[in-house]
Formats: C-alpha cells, structure tokens, sequence
C-alpha cells in the first residue's frame, strides 16, 4: 500500500502541485522531505486564499516550506509571521524566504513559542485571519488556546497531527484529551480531523475555524 501512496502523491504532484526552484530544493534536505510534500503545501496555500487571509500565523518554521507555501498566498498587503526556537532552522528558513523575495511580508521569529505568543500583538501584529500549528505536539493545547486568542471571528486554524502506530495511546493520554477538550468545548470553535495517506505515510490534520 505505500507504494501506491507514493505513487498517488508523485503523480498529483506532477499534474497540480507545481511549485519554484526555492521550494523544491527545500525538499533535498532529507529531514524536510520527511515533514511536507507539496500537496500538503498547496493544500495549505489553497485554505489560505479561500479564507482571503491578509494575515497568517505559523508555529513551527523549521527549514520554511509550509512557510513559503503559506506566504505565496498573501495579498501584497498581506503580513505573516513564523515561529522557531531552533536557531539554525530560522536561519535556513529565513534564507529560504529571502530567496522566495518574501522577506518583505513574512518575519521569523526565533524565539519558543510559548515565549512569543503572547507578545505577538504587542509587536503591532493585527489579529490573524490563517493560524497553521506545526510544532512541539505536546504543546498543542498552550498553541491552540493562544491561536483562538489571537484569531477573530471567520479565521481558520489547522493543526498537523501525525497518525504514529500508538495513537491509541497518545490519544487517552492528558495533553491530547486538554487538546480534543478546548476544541470541543470552546464556545468560539468549530472543528473537525480529517486523517491523509501519502509518501509521508499516515498522516492527519485537525481544522477549526472560529465564531
């Protein structure tokens, strides 16, 4: 079944996914290759310019694909922010960005995260209309409740989840039930999961968009 996976995701590939010389050397890094495919990139820019968003919040940078993904669906007045603690993941990425000649309307900020959501709109960031959580898993729920503060009404969230094979147990576990809780019981959410097969394998996404 992987075979056909791959197979599936290279043909859409060549057929829909077509992307520039700067996101496509991003994936000869073999630990970048492991995180996207460029179906799950334009899948992510596709949500952005349905939603119209002028404004977008990434956590979790690493080498900048998702993030070019992303900035490529900014208006002209748009603005983007991304954040990275690994200090030299925001320098490839803020690199890969500055090749894409997106450095105009997409800032790195290598700081944790948990450190630098609650500054974000203290540093002028307006509230934002796209929040995209690709990060530290254990964090999701800190992640989830700073994104629904710092979204309005109308704006989408979407968080990548790997499906790994103890899922079972990772989904019982107290970080994953305080995630599925904000999401089911907060009175601005409406979410939904949606799980995904590829060259990445068993892969998932959870999608909230807020009242």
């Amino acid at each position: 079944m992987p075979k056909l996976w791959n197979d599936v995701d290279a043909y859409f590939t060549s057929q829909l996914n077509a992307d520039d010389e700067v996101i496509t050397g991003i994936l000869e890094n073999e630990e970048e290759r492991n995180e996207a495919t460029s179906g799950q990139g334009k899948f992510l820019q596709l949500l952005a310019r349905i939603k119209g968003a002028k404004t977008v919040l990434e956590i979790g940078t690493l080498s900048g694909y998702s993030t070019l993904w992303l900035g490529k669906a900014l208006p002209e007045d748009g603005r983007m922010a991304t954040l990275e603690s690994n200090p030299e993941y925001a320098e490839t990425a803020f690199e890969h960005i500055k090749a894409a000649e997106l450095d105009d309307k997409v800032e790195v900020i290598e700081a944790p995260a948990e450190n630098t959501l609650p500054k974000l709109l203290e540093r002028g960031y307006p509230r934002f209309d796209f929040i995209y959580i690709n990060a530290n898993q254990k964090h999701y729920p800190d992640y989830l409740e700073a994104a629904i503060n710092m979204a309005k009404s109308g704006s989408v969230i979407v968080t990548e989840r790997k499906i790994m094979e103890s899922f079972e147990e990772e989904a019982n576990c107290p970080k994953m039930q305080r995630f599925l809780q904000i999401l089911t019981e907060h009175p601005r959410v409406d979410a939904t999961a949606v799980q995904t097969v590829g060259s990445r394998g068993h892969d998932g996404f959870v999608m909230a968009v807020l009242d």
